[in-house]
């Protein structure tokens, strides 16, 4: 706020003043005359230099005051366009807590809030304290001694002094004093009044009471301008830690110049934009309960990431991307046994950079993955076993003329599951193994895994749908389908989403949740963001790789959480008591935004048009599908009404 007109040479001495300290620039003149007599006398041109310092003093203060400025018994007006009403806290309640001022700050209200905070001395209060718990003692025992019925709010005051005198001696707390003032400003006295209410409103619910400084405006007004002047000096005691608690660091920011919007802060309404490739990875996590908007907020983020080029590959166990893929013109592969979609687990990587691009390194990591495919398959192997399997998997890559001595391997026609299946039939010990694996190339499991890749990944958005999928095949598939993603990754340089629904599907088997932790650890030198989305946090910290991906995410979306998982959460993630009741009362679409060390309340927000495409609610679905046949229908009779307006008429 500007400081005020004087309206008298004395007031206007004491903000000249003021002034002069805080820029650090007071010196008494007469002082300097005093001192100058002493040592020199000033010249004439020195006394003119003075003389229009000061001048130039005031006409600054001058420029920065108000025009007009008015002081009466409960209310400021200030140029006739504003007034102002100043308050100060009588009443503290017992125990604060933490973030208690976030909702006065982010009120929306011009308003000037200003903290005083003052050092006691811990030998007087010590001394003090031991007097009064002497005191309360002795009121306890003749208490005792009547046979009075005990007080409990005595014994509780007793506890708490004795608390408080042992952590003073310890030195582990100490005593202040506070003195809390603020302004609010409004357009006329009728606005101030509905603000004076909701103020009142916001901090009586925390038990902290509140009265306007009548008959002392211009004093309550001073304590909350800039000049560190406690004028009405109404203050109260408070400990280290509940002094800790009022400090109005409450809010934290997240908006960017470039990125897509997430949503708005819950604490001041401020829009959330930024790019997770500026993030130190670009991965995330997902966590919610179901119904609370998991797939919503990460269909409104791809979205809009589409907008900006980059392309996104999605495994979908629900089929809830179909319609968002279809309007943005993407591709849908079917992932089941009745699918005319194929991908060969044997498929090498176009093109590889950095330490892959090394002879022999693309071969060997794609016998590593293999691994973790075929234990899936196999179910638990012995290590002989596995080390049958590891040469029948690079016999079978050199049946095709590929080996780790081959310099261009991924320019050659890679092998196909009945070709191991051979290798392990002539191979000591790969009898078993051949006979299991049977089942994927002529059994039941026929047809999905046993024949060349014909799909193309060359689209902006890819959906893979796994709904079909028999449960026993769809962490198989959907390890196959992510390693073929990861081989595309590793051939060129691009911005990349891959996002993986219900990831808990790879968490439950170890070879896929190691695979899927290496995938995460190694997405960023690729340029890729890999999503993970579950239900449960128990999904994975129950996994041995569960915190380690979690560890390497930079982006976590906390939303709503049941009672059960909240503790869990808590302790995963660090949170505070007033986070986890924000994550337990959250409505669809809110909750905690972690973005590198930065932590925000969101409020996931979308258009109407993108409500439509991403929206997932059946009763709306539902009406879209109706809407859509109507259009589809309408559309059909029109064009039959102009076939029947060119048919030729009978008989010519």
């Amino acid at each position: 706020m500007p400081t005020p007109t004087p309206a008298n040479p004395n007031s206007g001495a004491k903000f000249l003043s003021l002034f002069d300290d805080v820029l650090g620039l007071h010196q008494n003149v007469e002082e300097i005359l005093d001192k100058s007599q002493e040592d020199q006398k000033l010249s004439k041109n020195e006394l003119e230099v003075i003389k229009r310092y000061e001048e130039g003093m005031q006409r600054m203060l001058d420029v920065i005051a108000p025009a007009g400025l008015k002081f009466d018994r409960n209310m400021i007006v200030l140029n006739d366009q504003l007034v102002a009403r100043s308050f100060y806290a009588y009443n503290w309640p017992s125990q604060i807590y933490p973030n208690w001022m976030s909702q006065l700050i982010n009120f929306d209200l011009q308003m000037d809030i200003s903290t005083f905070i003052y050092p006691a001395s811990n030998k007087v209060i010590l001394k003090m304290l031991r007097k009064k718990v002497t005191e309360m003692r002795s009121s306890i025992r003749m208490l005792q001694q009547r046979g009075i019925v005990r007080d409990p709010a005595l014994e509780a005051a007793l506890q708490d002094a004795e608390e408080l005198r042992d952590l003073l001696a310890r030195g582990s707390e100490k005593l202040f004093q506070i003195g809390f003032y603020f302004t609010i400003y409004a357009e006329n006295e009728t606005k101030l009044k509905k603000a004076q209410t909701d103020i009142e409103a916001i901090l009586g619910g925390k038990l902290i009471l509140t009265k306007p400084s009548v008959f002392q405006m211009e004093h309550g007004w001073t304590c909350t301008l800039p000049y560190c002047l406690d004028e009405l000096d109404f203050n109260r005691n408070m400990n280290t830690q509940a002094l800790a608690t009022s400090f109005p660091f409450s809010s934290s920011d997240l908006t960017d110049d470039h990125g897509i919007l997430y949503g708005i802060n819950r604490h001041n309404d401020s829009l959330i934009i930024f790019d997770r490739f500026d993030l130190p990875n670009a991965n995330a996590n997902v966590f919610a309960t179901s119904g609370a908007g998991k797939s919503y907020v990460v269909k409104l983020e791809i979205l809009r990431s589409l907008i900006q080029g980059v392309q996104t590959y999605v495994i979908d166990p629900e089929n809830e991307y179909t319609d968002l893929c279809n309007t943005v013109g993407g591709s849908v592969i079917p992932v089941s046994l009745e699918s005319s979609y194929r991908i060969n687990p044997f498929d090498l990587p176009k093109a590889v950079r950095g330490e892959d691009a090394e002879i022999g390194e693309v071969v060997r990591s794609a016998a590593i993955n293999l691994h973790g495919l075929f234990k899936l398959m196999l179910g638990n192997i012995t290590p002989a076993e596995e080390g049958v399997l590891d040469k029948a998997i690079l016999d079978t890559y050199a049946l095709k003329g590929i080996t780790l001595k081959t310099p261009d391997p991924t320019s050659m026609e890679p092998p196909i599951l009945p070709d191991l299946i051979d290798v392990l039939k002539t191979t000591d010990g790969g009898e078993s193994m051949a006979q299991t694996l049977q089942k994927y190339t002529e059994g039941s499991f026929s047809g999905l895994f046993d024949k060349p890749t014909n799909i193309n990944l060359d689209n902006q958005m890819v959906v893979f749908q796994t709904r079909d999928l028999e449960d026993v095949l769809r962490p198989i598939a959907i390890y196959v389908v992510l390693n073929f993603i990861w081989n595309r990754v590793r051939s060129d340089m691009k911005r990349r989403f891959l996002v993986i629904d219900e990831a808990w599907n790879l968490m439950q088997y170890e070879d896929s949740a190691q695979f899927l932790y290496g995938l995460i650890k190694r997405a960023r030198k690729y340029y890729l963001g890999v999503t993970t989305i579950t239900q449960d946090i128990d999904d994975f910290i129950n996994s041995p790789y569960g915190k380690p991906i979690i560890s390497n995410t930079s982006l976590q979306m906390l939303l709503k959480q049941s009672a059960a998982s909240v503790d869990n959460m808590a302790k995963l993630f660090y949170l505070t008591e007033g986070e986890k009741y924000l994550l337990l009362s959250s409505a669809v679409g809110q909750g905690v935004l972690f973005a590198g060390n930065t932590h925000v309340a969101i409020q996931v927000v979308a258009s109407p048009s993108e409500h439509a495409i991403i929206t997932t609610k059946p009763e709306e679905v539902m009406k879209r599908q109706a809407q859509q046949k109507t259009d589809k229908d309408a559309l059909q009779a029109a064009e039959d009404a102009k076939v029947e307006e060119v048919k030729p008429e009978d008989g010519k």
